[in-house]
């Protein structure tokens, strides 16, 4: 039988047993954060093939008839939704080709956000004064002025905006690969394969301007998305400050529940607010990643040759600029087409 310890006896703790849990590095909690992305953004990847063919006006299934406000309002025609569609497209191309460009997504993925994490802690450490002084940081917002918040706000969304326009740039090239290979699916081309033989081909028929086709309004798009996002929760925090929302009795739970509802619900709505705004560049963005590309998608009657991407811009504007903005009760308002099976198509050809 052992000794009993004395009160006063210090025991030592053995060196190999955890006294404590172990505090994630950011590093660490961003790895986590991204390979969490990437795996739903995997899984979930054929609703991205989906979208992009939308984006590219591919549109090969029959029209429905409906009222515009399900069961009421004018009469319209619909296009399939987004899971009617991925059935569709199932039977006619099989389950591995609604994985086609998986690979290039993950890596834009991955590449985009290590990169951009990257940007931020190196503009962190030899560039703190971009954007802004480093002031305020860690101020909670109620106890900010409305100039020291603003001041924070256009500092962060600077830093932002710097940071993930790095990222789209160095990824930009898996993003083009990515879109190509979905595009073949429209005509059953095999022009683009691995990644080695798509950077080959790329760089020998377009040299360095092709792995980077549709940047520039993938960039305005994420630069929209950040601004607008951060000037509207700015605009939301101070007027919910000067509204007094948060001063209630600490006895007052309920008021309190309440005002921190009304926040997280503002909040949440900012970015689909945004998304109204920066949605059309980045249809445009998809159309201009496969022009110059010779798929079938990329030149008549699909679409005729951009060699700008304001030129893509005005062609979609009349009818293109929110093509797969919705997955549901996606209204088709451009020209119809009548099918060797006398069901009615859209038509998004340039010409019939």
């Amino acid at each position: 039988m052992s000794a009993p310890v004395a009160p006063d006896q210090q025991v030592i703790a053995d060196p190999a047993i955890p006294v404590e849990d172990h505090e994630p590095s950011p590093e660490e909690m961003y790895v986590k954060q991204l390979a969490m992305k990437t795996v739903v953004g995997a899984v979930t990847y054929p609703l991205t093939l989906v979208k992009t063919l939308f984006q590219l006006g591919y549109e090969p299934y029959p029209l429905t008839h409906g009222k515009s406000l399900l069961v009421t309002g004018r009469a319209c025609y619909f296009l399939p939704n987004g899971f009617v569609y991925a059935r569709y497209l199932f039977n006619d191309v099989g389950f591995s080709s609604m994985f086609t460009g998986l690979e290039s997504a993950v890596l834009a993925n991955v590449t985009g956000g290590i990169v951009s994490y990257g940007a931020s802690k190196y503009l962190d450490k030899y560039y703190p004064n971009v954007g802004g002084k480093p002031e305020n940081l860690d101020k909670e917002e109620k106890n900010m002025t409305d100039h020291e918040s603003v001041r924070v706000m256009v500092r962060t969304a600077t830093r932002d905006t710097i940071a993930r326009s790095i990222g789209i740039i160095v990824s930009r090239p898996f993003t083009v690969f990515m879109t190509r290979k979905i595009a073949q699916l429209i005509s059953g081309e095999l022009k683009y394969t691995d990644i080695l033989s798509t950077v080959y081909r790329i760089g020998r028929e377009e040299g360095p301007a092709g792995f980077f086709s549709g940047l520039v309004p993938q960039l305005l798009a994420e630069a929209i998305t950040i601004w607008g996002v951060a000037i509207f929760s700015c605009a939301i925090e101070r007027t919910l400050f000067h509204a007094e929302i948060d001063k209630h009795d600490e006895s007052d739970e309920a008021a309190r529940d309440h005002a921190a509802h009304t926040r997280r619900l503002l909040h949440f709505a900012v970015p689909f607010f945004m998304n109204t705004y920066s949605y059309p560049f980045q249809v445009v963005s998809t159309v201009m990643a496969v022009a110059g590309s010779g798929l079938a998608a990329s030149m008549l009657p699909y679409a005729p040759s951009f060699s700008i991407w304001q030129d893509a811009w005005h062609y979609l504007k009349p009818h293109g600029l929110r093509r797969g903005a919705r997955l549901f009760l996606r209204e088709h308002k451009a020209a119809v087409t009548v099918g060797g099976d006398n069901q009615l198509y859209a038509n998004f050809k340039h010409f019939a």
